[in-house]
């Protein structure tokens, strides 16, 4: 049943951007707008603000990742293991 209503809404865009093709045209920015009008500045900023907002979402998703991964690690006890064991053999060696 998905596939045929699949089908059926490719069609109808289809038919959609071959009928009325002015619908399916892009802003006048794009058509070679002038570049420093207040509608093209306004989408610029429009364009950075949603760039701004999902690298810092994406940002704090991974520092989010890693945060859980250094807390696993203090609670399984692995946390600074290397440097007790690199520290305990250095004064081991030396005495």
């Amino acid at each position: 049943m998905k596939r045929k209503e699949l089908i059926r809404s490719m069609t109808a865009v289809g038919a959609l951007v071959l009928l009325a093709p002015a619908v399916a045209w892009a802003c006048p920015i794009c058509f070679g707008g002038d570049p420093n009008s207040p509608e093209a500045r306004s989408m610029n900023w429009a364009v950075f603000t949603l760039l701004g907002v999902t690298g810092g979402v994406l940002s704090g998703f991974v520092g989010f990742m890693f945060h859980l991964l250094k807390r696993s690690r203090q609670a399984l006890g692995h946390e600074g293991a290397s440097e007790t064991q690199a520290s305990s053999s250095g004064t081991e060696g030396r005495s």
